[in-house]
């Protein structure tokens, strides 16, 4: 039991060593990717000219997001008060930043993917019409 109150004592005490260093996982800066990402999600999947232009303009508002934390966090850009990162930040705040870049291309393959798949399946349901009527016009005119 002693032992067990030692342990849980030595991590609470290098829990708040970190942070005192500012070795914390908190960086200054929001990252604001996942939301852009959730409301890409958001988008209905069909194959019609106002999704494509909904979907690329998303796409373009993660990528300039991506940039401007890319700039965050290797120190080129300051957050809304002015604070720029410490070395250690700057290293949390890139892992950060490409787990969420990660995130956000493998939305975008997704739903590139699922609408790919609706423009396929539209073009063979137009094919086998084009069959069917060439069938039909055979076999009326022979």
């Amino acid at each position: 039991m002693v032992r067990f109150i030692s342990l849980i004592c030595l991590l609470s005490l290098n829990i708040a060593r970190a942070d005192f260093l500012g070795l914390g996982g908190e960086s200054t800066l929001k990252s604001q990717i996942p939301t852009l990402v959730g409301e890409l999600k958001g988008l209905e999947v069909k194959v019609d000219p106002a999704y494509e232009d909904s979907f690329n303009e998303g796409v373009r508002k993660i990528e300039n997001r991506v940039e401007q934390e890319k700039l965050f966090c290797t120190g080129e850009a300051v957050d809304s008060e002015g604070n720029t990162l410490t070395k250690e930040k700057k290293q949390l705040c890139i892992r950060d930043l490409k787990k969420h870049y990660i995130l956000a291309m493998d939305t975008i393959y997704e739903l590139k993917k699922k609408y790919l798949g609706l423009i396929h399946e539209r073009q063979i349901k137009r094919m086998d019409e084009v069959q069917e009527k060439l069938k039909a016009d055979i076999e009326k005119n022979f």
